[in-house]
């Protein structure tokens, strides 16, 4: 049954997001990284806190917390259906990946904000135009060294993009592309929702920036 697929694909999607890359990650380069920082469980925060290598390493794993259970959906949840269907059954995959790891349920349902795991799903759906949304993300991080600017800017843009890109292509959206850029522009708004306390500390001046090393035991007040 299809209703089968969509929550299998749901489970798959949440419990891989679930997994708290940050947190393993940290505690093996020695850091805590619920008690410093932002005490989010993301790959800034473990960037700020545990080095560079650490930081890649859990960006790296975000990613393919997004980009596996898509490519599981694609290729063999939604096996047999129509590509209309698959397309959505990835979807939910995806988004539910997202979900779990801003609200794991291994670690008290306190992750991470989720930009390194939609970049993962955006790129199992819609490589190219996840690629090119590059453009929007590095940029204003280089400019200003808020990470969290080049993120909410290239989530933003994310689904705009791709949704040009196909009206290019066919002039419309066809069923497929419409379950994809429904995911995307759902992932931009809850990467968007997640961070609007640092919008307003970059309206402040009091947003952190890339290099600055994380303090411990510092309060949500300093998230990423």
């Amino acid at each position: 049954m299809l209703i089968v697929r969509f929550l299998i694909s749901a489970a798959i999607g949440y419990f891989l997001g679930s997994i708290p890359s940050g947190l393993i990650v940290g505690t093996y380069f020695g850091v805590n990284v619920r008690q410093t920082g932002s005490g989010k469980t993301g790959a800034t925060n473990v960037l700020r806190s545990a080095g560079w290598k650490a930081g890649l390493i859990v960006a790296t794993a975000d990613a393919l917390k997004g980009a596996i259970p898509v490519l599981l959906a694609q290729h063999l949840i939604g096996r047999g259906t129509t590509p209309t269907q698959a397309a959505w059954i990835a979807a939910v995959a995806g988004l539910a990946a997202i979900i779990g790891h801003t609200f794991p349920i291994y670690v008290g349902f306190k992750g991470g904000r989720g930009v390194a795991t939609m970049g993962g799903m955006a790129l199992a759906l819609a490589l190219p135009v996840a690629l090119l949304d590059l453009v929007f993300f590095i940029p204003p991080i280089a400019i200003t060294r808020y990470v969290s600017l080049g993120s909410i800017i290239g989530a933003t843009v994310l689904p705009f993009l791709f949704l040009s890109f196909q009206r290019i292509a066919h002039g419309h959206l066809i069923g497929s592309d419409f379950a994809t850029f429904v995911a995307l522009l759902i992932g931009a708004v809850i990467i968007d929702v997640l961070h609007r306390d640092n919008i307003q500390r970059i309206i402040n001046g009091t947003e952190r920036k890339l290099g600055e090393k994380a303090t411990p035991n510092a309060t949500s007040s300093h998230a990423k």
